[in-house]
C-alpha cells in the first residue's frame, strides 16, 4: 500500500480503536438509556465529498487530496489524489470486505475486517468507520447522561475503556469524543468543527483527531471542501488492471 492510502486507512482505524470494546459493564442506578440523548445525525442515501487529509507524527508529515463516496450502510469508496490529478490509491469498504489498490506499485488486495482486527488489535467494522466519517453519534449499551456547560455529556465505561462524548445543545451534533484505555494510558481525542448545513442537518467539514499511543502523539485531520448528498445512485468503480500483483496476507 502507498503512504497515501496508509494515511487514510490507518488514520480511520486509529479512530475506530475507540470502539474496540463493545460490551458495556453492568449499568449502575445512575445510568440512563440512550433514548434520552438528543442527537441530530446525518441521514442520506448517497454522499460524496472532496477534501484533504493529513497525518503528522514523529516519522512522517503526509498530506493528500481525497475523494470519498458512500452508499448508506453499504459502501465507502475512497480515491487518494496526492496532486496533478493523478490517483495514487483507491479503497473500497463494504459490510464484510476491504479492498485496496496501489496504482503507484501496481498491486491490489482484497481482505476482510478480521484481518484488520488481528493486525491492528482493533475491533473495527463498517458501521464504526461510517459513523466516524460522518460525525454521527453511535449508542452502545447503557450510559450515563449529564448536562455540562451547554452540552450533553455522555459517559460510558466498557471494561478497561472510558468514553466521554460531548454533544452540543445548540445543534445536537457530536462535538468531541475522548477515549482512554485505563490499563495502557493510551488516549484519543476526536473533534468535529466547521459545521455547515447539509439539507436540514449540520455537518462537520473538519475532523481532527489526536492519538496518544505508547507515549507517541499522532495527529490526523480530514477537511472537506465539498459535500453532497443525493438519492441519485453513485458509481463505485474498482476494476483492477490485469498486470497488477495480487497481495496476500498470512
Amino acid at each position: 500500500m502507498s503512504k497515501h492510502m496508509l494515511l487514510f486507512l490507518f488514520g480511520l482505524l486509529l479512530l475506530a480503536g475507540c470502539k474496540k470494546e463493545t460490551a458495556p459493564t453492568t449499568a449502575s442506578t445512575t445510568t440512563t438509556t440512550v433514548g434520552e440523548v438528543k442527537v441530530n445525525n446525518l441521514d442520506f442515501t448517497y454522499l460524496s465529498t472532496k477534501g484533504q487529509i493529513t497525518l503528522n507524527d514523529k516519522n512522517d508529515n503526509l498530506s493528500s487530496g481525497v475523494s470519498i463516496r458512500m452508499q448508506k450502510d453499504s459502501v465507502i469508496w475512497v480515491s487518494v489524489l496526492p496532486g496533478l490529478g493523478i490517483e495514487a490509491a483507491r479503497m473500497m469498504l463494504t459490510q464484510d470486505s476491504v479492498y485496496f489498490m496501489n496504482r503507484l506499485k501496481k498491486e491490489y488486495a482484497a481482505t476482510d475486517y478480521g484481518f484488520l482486527r488481528n493486525k491492528l488489535q482493533v475491533d473495527v467494522n463498517f458501521d464504526v468507520l461510517q459513523a466516524i466519517l460522518l460525525g454521527n453519534y453511535q449508542s452502545v449499551g447503557a450510559e450515563k447522561v449529564m448536562s455540562v456547560e451547554g452540552q450533553q455529556y455522555i459517559q460510558q465505561q466498557r471494561h478497561n475503556l472510558t468514553f466521554d462524548y460531548y454533544i452540543s445543545n445548540q445543534n445536537s451534533k457530536l462535538q468531541q469524543l475522548n477515549a482512554k484505555d485505563i490499563n495502557t494510558g493510551n488516549t484519543i481525542t476526536v473533534k468535529y468543527n466547521s459545521f455547515e448545513p447539509i439539507g436540514q442537518v449540520p455537518f462537520a467539514y473538519e475532523l481532527i483527531a489526536q492519538i496518544l499511543q505508547k507515549g507517541q502523539v499522532s495527529d490526523f485531520t480530514l477537511k472537506h471542501s465539498r459535500v453532497t448528498i443525493s438519492d441519485e445512485p453513485l458509481s463505485f468503480p474498482f476494476g483492477v488492471p490485469g498486470d497488477y500483483k495480487h497481495l496476500t496476507f498470512n
